[in-house]
């Protein structure tokens, strides 16, 4: 097994357990900004990832002096994770993100998601008009995402959680096959996937079972700058059905990155941030352009 103790000093994102609605705990990081301070930027992080997997982008953004917001979905990371399946429905992982944008919501607002996190912060957009008028999000960029919900119901995941806890090694064979381009840092896909035994396949099936995705139709709605990035190699949610979201986005771009699979922010953080940062040029919100 490859060596993952380079990663020894992380969570680099590190959090504190908020109820944000009654009864529901999320671990969420804060990181108030310096001369950037009135420009947050809002993680949202995949199905059975955390907040760390933001890290190196929190790193970038921490010195440019941006506010930043990242948290651990309900069943996630260091959040709680109740056993109900109905804790993981779709409008109550939205309703989360939607108390989130409230609380931390500055004059201008940046979202960045990955995969699942994708179709949530688009809900949250969907929805923000008549939830929260007062919030405004200037911009986004959406990581390893689809036009339409790309999770299903079938398969393995239909059995029951009990037996998909036995099965975890065949899945996580599975999941590494599809999820990582084969030229990634061993020791980074050996480091998450460490990560993922602290996940309990209870959450992940209640997530699909709930899983809506926003209407496409609606998506015309969204009028916001949006880049949409995919990796060449993603077996999970293939680069094509991230274009096709980008076409029934009106001001949205696309860009492939090479020799990347599903983990585009772990993958390929520095093309990542570069397509940040065109965004933010783009928004008029880079270091140094407003006073």
């Amino acid at each position: 097994m490859a060596d993952s103790s380079a990663f020894s000093d992380l969570p680099l994102v590190r959090g504190e357990r908020v109820q944000i609605r009654p009864g529901r705990h999320l671990s969420i990081a804060y990181h108030p900004g310096t001369y950037q301070a009135d420009t947050v930027v809002f993680f949202g992080h995949g199905g059975g990832g955390c907040k760390d997997q933001w890290r190196e982008l929190w790193r970038a953004l921490v010195d440019q002096g941006y506010s930043l917001v990242a948290w651990d979905l309900l069943g996630h990371g260091d959040s709680a994770k109740p056993r109900q399946p109905q804790a993981y429905a779709w409008s109550e992982l939205v309703a989360d993100q939607l108390e989130i944008l409230r609380r931390y919501a500055a004059r201008r607002n940046i979202l960045v998601a990955h995969s699942f996190g994708t179709g949530l912060g688009l809900s949250a957009l969907l929805a923000l008009p008549h939830s929260l008028p007062q919030v405004t999000v200037d911009g986004a960029l959406l990581l390893g995402t689809q036009l339409h919900r790309p999770l299903s119901r079938g398969g393995l995941m239909a059995l029951p959680a009990w037996v998909l806890e036995l099965l975890r090694p065949v899945l996580a064979k599975g999941f590494r096959q599809r999820a990582w381009h084969p030229v990634a840092d061993p020791r980074l896909v050996a480091y998450e996937e460490h990560l993922t035994r602290r996940n309990r396949l209870y959450v992940f099936k209640s997530l699909l079972q709930n899983a809506q995705w926003p209407d496409a139709d609606a998506l015309a709605q969204l009028t916001l700058p949006t880049y949409v990035l995919a990796g060449d190699s993603d077996g999970l949610t293939p680069a094509s059905g991230g274009e096709a979201l980008a076409r029934q986005l009106p001001t949205a771009s696309f860009q492939v990155l090479e020799q990347c699979g599903h983990q585009l922010m772990l993958e390929r953080p520095a093309q990542v941030l570069a397509a940040f940062q065109t965004m933010l040029q783009k928004l008029d919100l880079r270091p140094g352009l407003r006073g």
